[in-house]
């Protein structure tokens, strides 16, 4: 009998430790912006601080602080803008490509 008390405490200990951890998980999530780039035309090249991260349209989430978006296609001139991006913040970028 002495044992079933024992297997429960370790039970409710461990739960709150799983708690935690999903917890911490989404307050990362949270410290971080969301910014939503979408292109004229759309399929172009975007960089966040000059490292390609996908194509457009694309949902980037930097950490808070300044960053450069640029959005470029062959055959159209670069797009650049910089950015400060605040936790828990949600941008849109529109870059609209000029020949």
């Amino acid at each position: 009998m002495e044992f079933v008390p024992v297997g429960v405490k370790t039970d409710v200990a461990k739960q709150p430790e799983e708690t935690a951890k999903t917890s911490d998980k989404s307050a990362t999530e949270q410290l971080k912006g969301s910014v939503n780039v979408t292109s004229n035309p759309t399929g172009a090249d975007v960089l966040l601080d000059g490292d390609f991260v996908g194509n457009s349209p694309a949902v980037l989430k930097p950490n808070p602080g300044k960053h450069t978006i640029t959005v470029k296609m062959s055959g159209f001139k670069e797009w650049t803008r910089e950015i400060t991006v605040q936790a828990g913040s949600e941008l849109q970028l529109s870059a609209t490509l000029e020949k």
